[in-house]
Formats: structure tokens, C-alpha cells, sequence
């Protein structure tokens, strides 16, 4: 299988509802992979991504077509969490 590629389609900056708290949520975009074909889903499919608290804020519009590479480590709970990204020029 290829490595899953994902491309920034945006970003949005909010507060959360119940405490203010200061959130930002990328939106990228990614082709189908075999197995999501074999269950039906052909073409693309996007998803968000939650940035680190420590990312919150951080984007900036140049990132939009970019190819986002999320970093991922293990948090308390022994479950993967978005620890760090980087962007790469998206190359078809």
C-alpha cells in the first residue's frame, strides 16, 4: 500500500464552547486507499486534524495545498495523539 498523503484544503481558529479554550483544526484532503475502495469509498475523502496545544494559532494562509506530514507519539492513555507536523510542497 502508498503511504497516505494529505493535502490542506484549510484551517480554523476557535474557542471552545465550554471553556474558552483557543483551538485550531487543520482540514486536509486524501485519495482512497485500496482498503477504503474494497468497502466502497472510491475518489477522495478529507479529515481533521487537531493541532498540539503548542501549535494552536501557528498556521498561516501559505499553507493551503501544501502537503501536511503529521508527526504522531503515544500519549498517557496508550493511544496516538498529533504531536508535531511539518508542511512539504505538494508534488501530483
Amino acid at each position: 500500500m502508498d503511504k497516505v498523503r494529505f493535502q490542506v484544503l484549510g484551517y480554523r481558529n476557535f474557542n471552545k464552547k465550554a471553556d474558552g479554550k483557543p483551538l485550531t483544526v487543520l482540514t486536509a484532503f486524501y485519495q482512497c486507499t485500496p482498503q477504503d475502495n474494497e468497502r466502497g469509498s472510491f475518489g477522495m475523502k478529507y479529515t481533521d486534524f487537531f493541532l498540539p496545544d503548542d501549535k494552536v494559532g501557528t498556521l498561516t494562509p501559505d499553507c493551503v495545498g501544501k502537503e501536511f506530514v503529521p508527526q504522531y507519539g503515544i500519549n498517557g492513555f496508550g493511544r496516538p495523539t498529533l504531536e508535531d507536523f511539518s508542511f512539504k510542497e505538494w508534488k501530483a
